[in-house]
């Protein structure tokens, strides 16, 4: 959702912005961002055999006739979805725009996305409270959003106009929105990071109107149209999908967890998780530092941690909790001068030297220096580092799940167009 389009003009909206994140949580942007890890899978050999994930229960009503009529999104609704509800980044269009393989996995994550969805209604997720007052929350938002949008394009810049404190507060008399509000105050505590605290009268009364504003903005939205209008039924879709997706998919982690012998023949089949080389490379430097090389030379010709790279390999000084576990301990656990085996992290593979100790406080640091010989690249790096075998693991999960999406796909009946025309999206 391109949350950026509503800044600048109303300042109440930018509360409205903070407020619906912390509910709806993430963006479709996030859910349908390019996948460098389909991108990476492209070129890998699958090992496994396809999983058998028992069949959510039929039901009746929406989703037989869902199951029946099955979702069909044209070329026309993916240039709608690009251009008018993901706010994507310049270089994301580009990419999209050149590649044809971009577009299908874009088309293809969207799909397994939508299928998630289609198999959590029939699994009864609409009907647990949480997910129920979401889904609806999102779909709220996303005509609001498209009414407040309509009535700064015709020059109403003043938010009395578009939506009045007479009007929230003429909503807020009726007899169904108290305990409809106190139902979004209770899930507002549990999900923007309070942990169900109590919430302040000054933050309810914040909300009070943000709640307010929205749903009355939902309303005029209705009365003029949008919600019919394509483009905005395509991002609730989405917004919906994704919030139901990703409830699904947490549950069903369980059902692709690998085996040992599965994940050994996946990194036999793509050598990137293999480490057996790097483990190589470092052993032989420890033998030539256990001979009486010297340390900051050797740091200097084979580290691969920038950091350290023509400094020795020297860390500086540190105390605990810099490090990540295993290090801090294997450093700790040396005296000044002496040098440690091989150990492996999430960065690789590392021998360490310390140089000296000192009590700092009522705690000590230690000035250290290492030597870093990483794992092969597999992908884009984490925002936190994963010892090879675990991307291994990770990426076995992620596969059978996508086939396990690709047949619920087929299913029911779920068609997207994977060449598609990209605009500029100005």
């Amino acid at each position: 959702m391109n949350w950026t389009r509503l800044r600048g003009t109303y300042n109440r909206r930018k509360e409205i912005i903070l407020f619906l994140r912390k509910i709806v949580l993430t963006t479709l942007a996030g859910t349908l961002s390019f996948s460098a890890q389909a991108q990476t899978r492209r070129t890998r050999r699958t090992t496994t055999p396809p999983t058998s994930v028992p069949a959510a229960p039929r039901t009746s009503n929406a989703n037989s006739a869902t199951a029946a009529t099955g979702i069909n999104i044209t070329a026309t609704d993916m240039s709608l979805i690009i251009d008018g509800s993901l706010g994507l980044l310049p270089e994301d269009r580009a990419r999209l725009s050149a590649n044809p393989e971009e577009r299908k996995d874009f088309a293809r994550n969207i799909r397994r996305t939508l299928a998630a969805a289609e198999e959590a209604k029939a699994a009864g997720y609409l009907a647990r409270p949480e997910l129920k007052l979401q889904t609806e929350l999102s779909r709220a938002f996303v005509i609001a959003e498209a009414y407040f949008k309509q009535r700064e394009d015709a020059g109403v810049t003043d938010p009395e106009k578009v939506v009045t404190a007479a009007e929230v507060d003429a909503f807020f008399n009726e007899l169904a929105t108290g305990p409809e509000f106190e139902a979004f105050l209770r899930d507002y505590s549990k999900n923007s990071g309070r942990s169900g605290a109590p919430i302040s009268e000054k933050t309810r009364k914040e909300l009070r109107y943000n709640y307010g504003r929205v749903m009355v903005g939902m309303r005029k939205g209705i009365t003029a149209g949008l919600d019919r209008d394509r483009s905005t039924q395509l991002t609730v879709m989405l917004q919906q999908a994704k919030l139901l997706a990703g409830a699904y998919a947490q549950e069903m982690k369980a059902h692709f967890q690998p085996t040992a012998a599965e994940i050994d023949a996946y990194i036999a089949a793509n050598p990137d998780y293999d480490t057996k080389a790097e483990r190589a490379k470092i052993e032989a430097i420890l033998q030539r530092v256990r001979a009486g090389e010297d340390f900051a030379k050797l740091a200097d010709e084979f580290t691969e941690d920038p950091g350290g790279k023509g400094k020795g390999g020297d860390l500086g000084w540190f105390g605990r909790g810099a490090m990540v576990k295993v290090f801090e301990d294997a450093a700790f656990g040396l005296k000044p001068g002496e040098v440690s085996g091989v150990l492996e992290t999430p960065f690789g593979f590392h021998i360490i030297k310390l140089d000296n100790r000192r009590a700092q406080g009522a705690s000590a640091e230690v000035h250290a220096r290492h030597i870093l010989i990483e794992y092969k690249s597999t992908g884009r790096r984490p925002v936190s580092p994963m010892f090879p075998r675990d991307k291994a693991k990770a990426a076995l999960q992620d596969e059978k799940l996508d086939r396990t999406l690709d047949e619920a796909a087929v299913r029911r009946h779920i068609q997207v167009a994977e060449d598609f025309a990209v605009g500029t999206g100005k």
